[in-house]
């Protein structure tokens, strides 16, 4: 509890001077995280929390309009020196008293405690994009102690990582990989959260083979389509020598025309029947020809028979 209420005020909380002694004021800008907090400061430190309404003062949020901004005050009656002490956020060095800028370690020295500091400070600056559109969960402080020590936390997780960027006088700790999103979000306890983006993962992922299993059909047909073409003018290029003549364009459409009966009556019986099948079945693959022939014959069979027609139409051409 005391590791969370720690992480909590180690961004959103700061202190101001009340009669000589300090005050303790955080804001956020949910009403349930101010409600939580509460409970648990109380609970803790068997004291009394007041709650108000305010400006923001969290890192990156300054001035942002258009929501409500929820005060946690504790004032120096309700223990605000103790829980500056035991949160780490005023220590001693050489006899005095100072403000410290990075997490106090002491609190972070068990699994379960760096669970709860972590969970502590994404209440108090973190923020997660949504995952349907794109990856991204950060923490955005104000000190850089504090961010450099945050990055290490994370980092003493197995397998996690997260990187320090700069924005405005502000230092942001953020990961984008989802893997890493998802066990953070584990970490901090939000199960829920993790299985709604475990299952967003899992569609995205089962869209994109679907995605790519369209466009290979999509470049499969296409290619089919344009050496069907190809196939198909090395047939004119031969019944045109032969038939001694242009094919109108009406007798291109039609494989019973005379332009075809003409042109292709000297080619193999083989090589007439792809052929033909060819005029009659523009879109059909070589695998479908294949198929339709008798007795029926492979792929590669039939790919060596329009080898033969091509090399025929080079012939004819000259």
């Amino acid at each position: 509890m005391l590791a969370e209420i720690a992480g909590f005020f180690r961004v959103s909380g700061s202190v101001r001077i009340t009669g000589g002694s300090f005050a303790i004021v955080a804001s956020t800008e949910s009403a349930a995280t101010a409600r939580h907090l509460k409970v648990l400061i109380e609970t803790y430190f068997k004291n009394r929390v007041q709650l108000g309404i305010g400006a923001s003062q969290r890192p990156g949020f300054q001035g942002k309009k258009g929501r409500n901004t929820y005060y946690i005050t504790i004032s120096p009656e309700e223990k605000s020196m103790q829980i500056l002490r035991e949160t780490g956020m005023i220590l001693i060095r050489e006899g005095d008293d100072y403000f410290s800028d990075g997490i106090y370690q002491p609190l972070v020295n068990s699994k379960h405690c760096k669970k709860a500091y972590l969970r502590g400070m994404f209440l108090s600056c973190g923020t997660m994009s949504d995952p349907r559109k794109s990856y991204h969960l950060e923490f955005v402080l104000d000190k850089e102690q504090s961010a450099l020590d945050l990055r290490k936390l994370i980092g003493s997780f197995v397998d996690l990582s997260a990187n320090i960027s700069h924005r405005g006088d502000d230092y942001v700790v953020y990961m984008k990989k989802a893997s890493y999103i998802s066990d953070m979000l584990g970490i901090m306890g939000a199960d829920n959260a993790m299985l709604e983006l475990e299952s967003i993962r899992v569609n995205k992922g089962m869209h994109g083979d679907i995605m790519r299993m369209i466009n290979c059909d999509n470049a499969n047909v296409d290619r089919t389509l344009s050496a069907a073409e190809e196939q198909k003018e090395w047939i004119i290029q031969i019944a045109t020598v032969e038939a001694g003549r242009e094919p109108q364009p009406e007798e291109l459409s039609d494989p019973g025309a005379k332009f075809w009966t003409d042109g292709l009556r000297r080619l193999p019986g083989s090589l007439k029947e792809v052929a033909y099948l060819r005029l009659y079945r523009p879109e059909a693959s070589l695998t479908e020809i294949g198929e339709l022939l008798t007795p029926q014959v492979g792929k590669a069979a039939v790919s060596k028979r329009f080898s033969r027609i091509r090399a025929l139409a080079k012939e004819a051409s000259k």
